[in-house]
């Protein structure tokens, strides 16, 4: 009888856990607030024809950021949400400026590739494979950011093409055509912040305070 309370002690245990996993990935991880002064940046990124960007370690957007000091802002990146597109955030910011100048397109150059090295994508790393490209736009979008606030650089959307991509044979096949870039959008989109409110792990709870908007799925 002890054996039998014991294995499913255990097995309670490791579902537990397991549903606390799941759960947990089913939303972006994000920090704890640093303190009640710090602030959230966010933004929502897609294709024309709906759904998330292409974000590999061949080839991933991210951002274009700056802040008052003209210095580049880390987003992370989450594609694991149905109700958005390609969902970038970047936690625990001082209050200021904070201006969005356009997107970066990251792609591997495989003639700077070491020898077994397994390329990711992380697009603020700066590695040696990585070629940066720069794409604004047109009227770039300034946030003054109060104190222990969160905020969204609205929502927008991105075409383009690569200079050959998964057919392509050459090093920089993954590269982007500027030729063939796009980009609309909207800055008063708040999509994100409403589908945000949503979340409830323990850290999105506590930012989710800040968030002005109301919970919803669109």
């Amino acid at each position: 009888m002890k054996k039998l309370t014991l294995l499913l002690s255990t097995l309670f245990a490791i579902l537990l856990v397991s549903s606390c996993i799941s759960f947990g990935s089913l939303f972006p991880n994000v920090q704890s607030p640093d303190s009640g002064e710090t602030s959230l940046l966010i933004l929502e990124a897609g294709t024309f024809d709906g759904g998330v960007l292409f974000n590999s370690n061949a080839s991933g957007w991210a951002p274009w950021v700056v802040d008052a000091k003209g210095e580049i802002v880390p987003f992370k990146t989450f594609d694991g949400e149905s109700r958005l597109d390609s969902f970038f955030y970047s936690e625990n910011l001082d209050s200021g400026k904070y201006t969005l100048k356009g997107f970066l397109h990251i792609y591997i150059d495989y003639s700077k590739l070491p020898d077994n090295v397994i390329a990711s994508y992380a697009p603020f790393a700066n590695y040696s494979y990585h070629i940066k490209q720069e794409f604004p736009l047109d009227k770039p979008v300034e946030i003054v950011l109060g104190k222990g606030e969160v905020r969204t650089f609205g929502r927008y959307f991105i075409s383009y093409d690569w200079v050959g991509g998964l057919t392509g044979t050459t090093d920089n096949r993954w590269r982007v055509d500027p030729a063939t870039v796009k980009i609309s959008g909207d800055k008063n989109d708040e999509k994100a912040l409403r589908v945000a409110k949503n979340w409830q792990t323990p850290n999105w709870t506590l930012w989710n305070l800040r968030n002005p908007a109301t919970a919803a799925d669109n």
